[in-house]
Formats: structure tokens, sequence, C-alpha cells
């Protein structure tokens, strides 16, 4: 169900938020847009992707799926041909951006921009070539992962406020699953913490609530076109955390009955099938013995008759 992947990332974030509360680093991830990915080519991309992973992980991260993001961003200010001679080579001269981002609200925290020249024969080469000019080890990249730990951390609890009217806002139109989004972001350190913490527990059961409201509605539809199998497996989604699972229990329980007394039926019709069909073999059986005690009586009853005429025609 949706709900429940929707969850998954709001573990991951909220593991990436309390994190910095506690100041230990907090997780990024290498993303490469469409965008990027469009202009230096799918294999590139992935050396890209490869290379700011490796510049989160030496600087004491993890590059570990979540709410933060680490994006680059390539511009070419120059693009020209050299003649050496022998071949013309392709020179590029691009400013390489790697820049610190929310992934759900696009907040950007931090960006560092490094100037880079390449070459090669075409395009591919010459970004494959840019790529690999990419440092690992360069200080400015390390010292704005550094820095932006604690901007994160600061810009949430300059946010609380005006998260937290927010939050109550999405609560009271029923959107709870962007109410638990934005609660996520809430990290331990800030004083509404526990406020918000008490509300996450309430959406989720919010959450879960209209998870099994919305199955049992689709599972009687199911059954109503006779896919009893397709509402058995959807109630099965459903978290058995939710607050009204009963309402599961007591439409599978239903679901059994109802099975349960169609096979019951359906037995009962094999039965008289099978009953009906014994039947008749009996009556054809005695129908059969009575033709054949007919035909004895018959031809006894000739023989009987053949005697008697001889007797009196010829005195036998």
């Amino acid at each position: 169900m949706k709900t429940l992947r929707t969850l998954t990332a709001f573990a991951a974030f909220t593991l990436a938020v309390t994190a910095a509360a506690a100041q230990q680093p907090i997780d990024m991830s290498a993303w490469i847009d469409d965008a990027t990915t469009a202009q230096i080519g799918a294999d590139n991309a992935t050396a890209l992707r490869n290379k700011i992973s490796r510049i989160i992980t030496r600087n004491g991260m993890a590059d570990a799926p979540g709410i933060f993001i680490v994006v680059p961003t390539i511009s070419v200010t120059d693009d020209g041909t050299v003649d050496t001679g022998m071949a013309s080579v392709r020179v590029v001269r691009a400013d390489v951006t790697l820049a610190v981002r929310n992934s759900v609200d696009k907040t950007t925290f931090a960006s560092q921009t490094v100037q880079l020249q390449a070459n090669g024969k075409n395009d591919a080469q010459c970004m494959r070539s840019l790529v690999n000019k990419l440092n690992v080890n360069d200080a400015r990249f390390a010292k704005m992962l550094q820095d932006v730990q604690g901007d994160i951390a600061d810009y949430y609890s300059r946010q609380m406020p005006k998260l937290l009217a927010k939050v109550n806002s999405l609560i009271a139109r029923g959107e709870y699953e962007d109410a638990m989004t934005a609660l996520a972001m809430v990290p331990e350190s800030v004083d509404e913490y526990e406020a918000a913490a008490d509300l996450k527990v309430q959406v989720y059961n919010k959450l879960l609530s209209n998870e099994v409201l919305s199955a049992v509605r689709d599972a009687d539809l199911l059954v109503n076109q006779g896919d009893i199998d397709g509402a058995l497996a959807l109630l099965r989604t459903c978290n058995p955390l939710s607050p009204n699972y009963g309402q599961i229990v007591a439409f599978m329980r239903r679901l059994n009955a109802a099975a349960e007394a169609a096979e019951a039926e359906a037995r009962e019709q094999e039965q008289r099938k099978l009953d009906v069909e014994m039947q008749r073999q009996r009556m054809q059986e005695q129908a059969g013995e009575q033709a054949r005690e007919l035909k004895k009586e018959r031809a006894a009853s000739c023989e009987t008759k053949g005697k008697s005429l001889g007797e009196w025609l010829f005195g036998l």
C-alpha cells in the first residue's frame, strides 16, 4: 500500500534529523537528476554518483537513502577544439557544483562550486574526463559537508513554530500523509519535540485507520464482483497495529464463513447430484429387471397356451 511505502521514507527522514540533534553526522545520499543524466549520459552519471558517494563517505557520513541529498550540477563555460597536429581534441571547461538539499521541500542548505577542464574526442569522453577530474579529497567539499551539519539543525529549530502550525492545519484537513512528512522533520533537540512525537503517533494511527477503511471498502467491491481471493489479499496488506484492525478481522471472518457456506452448499449440491444419479441407476436396473421378468412371464404364458391349443386340436 502507498501508506506503508511512505512510512518507510518517514523512518529514514526521522533517523536523519535526530542524528543531527545528537551531534552525529547526518547521512546523505548522492542524487543525479534526470537533466544531468541526459547531459552527461547514463554511464557517466553512474560514475559521477559513485564519485560523490566517495566524497560523502570520506567525510564521515554514510551514503544512505534519506531526506538529505547531494546533487551535482554541471555548467559548461567554454567548449572548443584544439588542433594537436595529428588530430583535433575537444576541450571543455565547466563549473561543477555540489549542493546539499532536502529532497522533500527542496531547501538548499549549502553548495560548493569548482572549475574543471577536461578533454576528449567526443561529448561522452569529455564528460567522463570531467567526472574523473572531480577530486574526492577536495578540502572545499569537506568543509561544506562539515559546516552544513549545524546549518540543518539550526534551520529546523527556527522553523518549528511555522512547521507545527502547518502540521495542525494539515491534520484539521485530514491530510495525514503530508502532516506525517512535516512532523518527520522535527529533531529531538527542539523544545516542541515531545509534542511533535505525540502528534506523530496520532497521525500514524489516523493513517493506519484510513488504510483499513479504504481496504474494507475496496474488498467489499471485490467480493461483490466474485473476487474473494483478491479481497483477502487486499485485507492482508493492512497493518495489524491499526486501531481499527478489528474491522479487518471481522471482514475476514465473514469471508471465511461465506466461503465455508459456499463450500458446504457445493458439497451438498454435488451429493444431491450423486443421489439423483444413483436413484436413476437403481430405477434403470429395476426397470430392466421388470422387463426381463415380464419377458419370462410372456414366454411361459405362450408356452402354456401352445400346449393347451395342441391338446384341444390334436388330443395331445
